[in-house]
């Protein structure tokens, strides 16, 4: 199974749609408010999480700007809507523009968190 996935919901009603994404394609998640609350899970987790994903569309990302400074900051960040012109992807940092294109986003998602473990089967 694949690595849980977290998402920042700077936008609310981005970030339902976002995880209602996710979900479907049938990756799980866990929803945040905001960045210091994810990080705060993080560290009392056992989990490792690879994946930060941030639903903003307002023309900053509070996020994306505290992200490489705490506890995540080894994981990647993918920032879904931003209107935000400076904000480019570089290294483990991908900015999804709107409109989002649901494919790609979960390519680019699925990619990230790796291979998922197959499926059990029989033996041979």
């Amino acid at each position: 199974m694949a690595a849980e996935t977290l998402v920042v919901e700077e936008t609310p009603s981005l970030g339902s749609s976002v995880v209602a994404l996710l979900e479907a394609d049938g990756l799980e998640v866990r929803r945040f408010p905001d960045l210091a609350t994810a990080e705060r899970f993080h560290e009392r987790s056992s989990a490792s999480h690879p994946l930060v994903v941030v639903a903003s569309n307002a023309h900053s990302c509070p996020t994306a700007g505290r992200w490489g400074l705490g506890p995540l900051r080894g994981a990647a960040l993918v920032v879904v809507g931003t209107r935000d012109p400076a904000l480019r992807s570089a290294g483990r940092l991908f900015v999804v523009r709107l409109p989002l294109v649901p494919q790609q986003l979960l390519e680019l998602v699925r990619g990230l968190l790796g291979p998922a473990d197959p499926p059990p089967g029989r033996p041979d």
